[in-house]
Formats: C-alpha cells, sequence, structure tokens
C-alpha cells in the first residue's frame, strides 16, 4: 500500500493564504471599528443638537402668551437658550429660524413678524426651532462618501399642552389648602408638608397633602418622591374630587417630598431606588435661587447647572397644583365666606381653584434626625403666578401666564 504524502510545495503555499486571509480579515475588522467610532460621533453630535433644539423650542413655547410681547420672549429665548445649552459654543452652532404656527400641521410655519401681524399672535401655539447645520468630520469612512462631512441640522416642535376649560393634566400631584383662594400674583407663601391621620386629612392654611395617583401603588418614601419629582400622573378639571395619601410618616414624608422636588434644581438624592435620575426628572436651565418670577421669565441672572446639562428643561420650576380650601371648626369660613369643615373625611374633596406657582428656592432638606421636629422640611418655597377658578378667567390672555405647559410634539 501506497501512503499519500503532501508535498512540501503545497503546505507553503497553504500558508500563504492564511496570511492573506488574516490581512484580509484585519482590514475588515478596522474598517468596521472605525465606521463605529464615526457612526457614535454622529450620533452623539445629532443628540446633543436634537437635545439643544428640544430646549429652545420648549423654553420658546413657554413664552406665548397670546400677544405680540411673547412672539418677542420666545424668540429671545430660544436663542439664549441653545447659548446654556453649550451648543454654541462646543460647536459653533446658532439657530437657524424660529417660526411659529396656529396649527401643527401648518405649512409654512410664520415668521415672528408675520405671527404679530394683526390679531395672529393671540392664536399661535406651536413654535419650530431649526438650529444651524453643523458638519462632523467622518474619520474613517469619509471615502465612502464624495463629501468628507456629514451635515445635518436638527428641529423640534414645542406647544401648549392641549386642555379643556379649567382642566389640567401631570400636575403637581399636591394639593395646597389656603384660606384666602384668591393670593396675589408675586404673593410669597411657604407651603409645608402635611401627612395627614388615620382616615382623614386636617389641613391648615398653607399646607400642602400628596394626592393618590391611580397608576402607582402604594404611598411609602419612593412613591411619594417620584411623584413631587414630576412622575405623569393625570388629568383633572375645576371641581372635580380628588384623593389624598397618608404619604409615607411625618418622619420621612417631607424629606421624601423634599427630595423628589429639589431634582428641578439639579438635585439628586440617593436611594428610592436609585429612581431620582436626571434623564427622567430633568433639572431646569436656570437653577438660581432667590430670583422672582419675572427675573426667571426674563432670563436674568441665570445659574445654570453644572452637571446634566444635556437635560435641561424650561419651565420645570413652574409647578401647578389645586387648591382645596383649609379646615376649621365648625362655623368658621375662608377669606370669601366659604364655609370650613374640621376635617376631610376619607381624604377626599374637591378642586376649588388651580394655582401656578413658581419655585423661588430648593426645598429645606433635614438629615440624619428626621423631619418630624422641623416644620420647615419639605417645605415649598413659592411666588405666585396666577390663580385660576371659577371667579378668574380660565382662558389665558396677552398679559397673564396660561395654565398650559410646554410640551414637545416633534
Amino acid at each position: 500500500m501506497k501512503t499519500h504524502r503532501t508535498h512540501p510545495d503545497h503546505r507553503k503555499n497553504e500558508r500563504g493564504s492564511i496570511v492573506i486571509m488574516t490581512a484580509i480579515g484585519m482590514l475588515l475588522l478596522l474598517l468596521m471599528v472605525g465606521l463605529c467610532i464615526d457612526v457614535s460621533r454622529i450620533y452623539l453630535t445629532r443628540t446633543e443638537l436634537q437635545n439643544a433644539a428640544d430646549a429652545a423650542a420648549l423654553s420658546a413655547a413657554a413664552e406665548l402668551n397670546g400677544g405680540d410681547t411673547g412672539i418677542d420672549k420666545a424668540v429671545a429665548r430660544a436663542n439664549d437658550t441653545l447659548n446654556t445649552q453649550g451648543i454654541a459654543t462646543k460647536y459653533n452652532v446658532g439657530i437657524s429660524s424660529v417660526t411659529f404656527a396656529v396649527n401643527i400641521n401648518d405649512d409654512p410655519y410664520m415668521s415672528a413678524t408675520d405671527a404679530k401681524t394683526g390679531t395672529t399672535a393671540q392664536n399661535i401655539r406651536f413654535v419650530k426651532v431649526v438650529t444651524d447645520a453643523h458638519s462632523t468630520g467622518l474619520l474613517f469612512t469619509s471615502s465612502a462618501f464624495s463629501n468628507p462631512d456629514w451635515v445635518e441640522s436638527r428641529k423640534a416642535i414645542a406647544g401648549s399642552s392641549p386642555r379643556t376649560a379649567g382642566t389640567v393634566c401631570d400636575f403637581f400631584p399636591g394639593a395646597v389648602a389656603l384660606l384666602d383662594p384668591n393670593p396675589a400674583p408675586g404673593t410669597l407663601l411657604n407651603l409645608a408638608f402635611n401627612q395627614g391621620t388615620g382616615s382623614s386629612a386636617v389641613l391648615n392654611d398653607k399646607e400642602y397633602i400628596v394626592l393618590e395617583v391611580p397608576n402607582i401603588n402604594g404611598n411609602g418614601t419612593g412613591e411619594t418622591a417620584v411623584l413631587t419629582a414630576g412622575l405623569p400622573n393625570f388629568c383633572k378639571t375645576l371641581g372635580d374630587n380628588i384623593n389624598m395619601t397618608p404619604s409615607s410618616n411625618q418622619n420621612n414624608g417631607p424629606r421624601n417630598a423634599g427630595e423628589g422636588s429639589n431634582t428641578r434644581f439639579n438635585e439628586y438624592a440617593n436611594g428610592y431606588g436609585n429612581a431620582l435620575q436626571p434623564d427622567v426628572f430633568h433639572p431646569d436651565y436656570n437653577i438660581r435661587e432667590g430670583i422672582t418670577y419675572q427675573e426667571y421669565v426674563d432670563g436674568s441672572p441665570i445659574t445654570s447647572p453644572s452637571t446634566n446639562t444635556q437635560y435641561r428643561e424650561a419651565g420645570r420650576r413652574m409647578i401647578i397644583m389645586p387648591i382645596i380650601l383649609p379646615n376649621g371648626p365648625t362655623g368658621s369660613v375662608a377669606a370669601d365666606g366659604t364655609p370650613l369643615t374640621p376635617s376631610y373625611p376619607a381624604y377626599t374633596t374637591n378642586i376649588r381653584k388651580w394655582g401656578v406657582f413658581f419655585m423661588r428656592n430648593k426645598s429645606v432638606i433635614v438629615q440624619g434626625g428626621g423631619c418630624s421636629s422641623n416644620p420647615l422640611c419639605g417645605a415649598l418655597q413659592v411666588e405666585v403666578v396666577r390663580t385660576v377658578g371659577p371667579t378668574s378667567p380660565v382662558v389665558p390672555t396677552a398679559t397673564s401666564s396660561s395654565l398650559t405647559l410646554p410640551v414637545i410634539y416633534r
């Protein structure tokens, strides 16, 4: 029997083939890595441009007030917000256009000048912001394109949230008891946290209590924190019943409510299953404490977050809360003569008015020793912007703030 033997030259040829295949494989791998790097750079830039466009559109929409001044302020705020987002300095990108529309599907959107023509301004509800085009240099895959740069701009459309008269969605889930249900705009209030006890709630003047939310089970520390941080809840209309909840306990409840509220100031407490995160509960674009509502609207002075800047959102310090009557002895009355009740059995009452408030400062948090002995712990330090109810106009005017909140549509 003959044994077949491979000729030595054949083995040499096979070794040469492996070297070639290895070289081709490494080249393909290098190209794939390069493609991943280029795509990552494109998406990183795109995300930052989109975040900037979203923030600019939201801040512009918040300025719409049914008058010419709102149009001018919307344009100014959009440009200012883009600067505070860092895009203007990081990428040398500005705003290409700020345009307006009555209906979201209008085409084209109108310029600021046209939006102020005649009575058009009072019907403007939407703002479109388009950024300048930005070029991202392709490091590894430029040869695959006729242009070695990836060029694109981003746009965002924001407008007031839809509503019927007196209806608000995703409001701050805390009812505030006010003996005077019509506080004047500019009034400063220190709203103390009230947990409620037993099977009923007794609220004093200028106290707030957390509400039950249908899509959340329980009313412990975590639920209180995420609710007051701004977790979307439900819609209610003037006169509707609302249900309060004995939130946590008097030692933890105020701290939980305060830490949730303080996310608006770029302050994120540990705990709560790591639920308080800036990508969910955005910091406001201006976190400067002690400023008035008018200074906030005017955009000066501004203190911007040093971290989590990509998540900044205009209007987060503006909170809308249902107003209810405080409790009092039988025979006592509110400022407008409405009789008070000794308590709210089963934690239930109805919405008397809506209040729009501006958070002047962060909520005071007492660590270590707890909050039960400190009435300021968890308190909301707010300035009254306006109230809306049966005896006040529901439809916003050119000189008053709306109950609607700006939202991104596209």
